[in-house]
């Protein structure tokens, strides 16, 4: 049987050219056999047209996320907080026909080898419900253990807290891990965090590593918040999408 390798998992760009750039070069430095991005490329930044060139290019799984979806139309976007739904309304204006047509293609999930990806909870990946709350953790655990999962990878919560099973244990384990073996847990349900607009009270960009099919770390790297953030004033996009990269929620 073939090792799965090395696979990147990145989300939750949001725009944020920056953030991405930095990432993508210490992605190239663990030099991945794949690299997944779980969706959400724009949104919220400055930079929607770059950072869809870069992941088009550099990724080569890319799924649909929230703010994707309500930009190419596909869903609608009143239920967005203020500032997220003006950052939508701008991005539309700006984003190329061509990224339009290509957002219009990107499925919701990708399973490999006993894993599976989508932006939000796995349990129901077309609601881009927030891998959270109680009842979220117990239905994905749920799903996973039925389907024959052994873990899923989720965006959309900004944050790098997973929740698992461990082998001859009945209750759930959660935390901010830094790595995680899989040979430990029944089933795990992991959070990758964000690329462009991490929300767990650390700014430094979050991504992920499977290592072998065995192993999955959790990477942090700083990349230049004052450069992205000036951007987004630029715009005239709202000011919290400025200042809550600094703050890191």
């Amino acid at each position: 049987m073939m090792s799965l390798g090395k696979v990147a998992i990145i989300a939750d760009i949001h725009s944020n050219l920056e953030a991405l750039q930095v990432v993508l070069k210490e992605i190239e430095r663990l030099n991945p056999d794949k690299v997944i991005c779980l969706g959400d490329i724009i949104g919220y930044g400055a930079n929607p047209n770059e950072c869809c060139e870069l992941v088009k290019k550099y990724c080569d799984v890319v799924l649909l996320g929230n703010h994707d979806a309500a930009v190419a139309g596909i869903i609608r976007d009143d239920y967005f907080v203020e500032h997220a739904r003006v950052a939508v309304e701008w991005t539309k204006k700006i984003l190329k026909d061509e990224y339009i047509e290509w957002i219009k293609s990107l499925p919701l999930t990708y399973e490999l080898d006993g894993f599976f990806f989508s932006h939000g909870a796995p349990y129901s990946p077309d609601s881009f419900i927030y891998l959270v709350s109680s009842d979220a953790v117990l239905w994905s655990l749920k799903f996973l253990s039925a389907s024959g999962f052994k873990a899923s990878f989720s965006g959309h919560a900004h944050i790098t807290y997973s929740f698992g099973v461990k082998k001859g244990e009945s209750g759930i384990l959660y935390g901010e891990f830094e790595e995680i073996n899989f040979d430990d847990f029944e089933v795990v349900a992991i959070n990758v965090g964000s690329v462009g607009q991490p929300r767990d009270r650390n700014p430094k960009s979050a991504f992920g590593l499977i290592e072998e099919g065995k192993i999955y770390r959790v990477f942090r790297v700083e990349y230049d918040i004052s450069k992205a953030a000036q951007k987004i004033l630029d715009a005239g996009l709202p000011s919290i999408l400025s200042s809550r990269l600094f703050l890191g929620r």
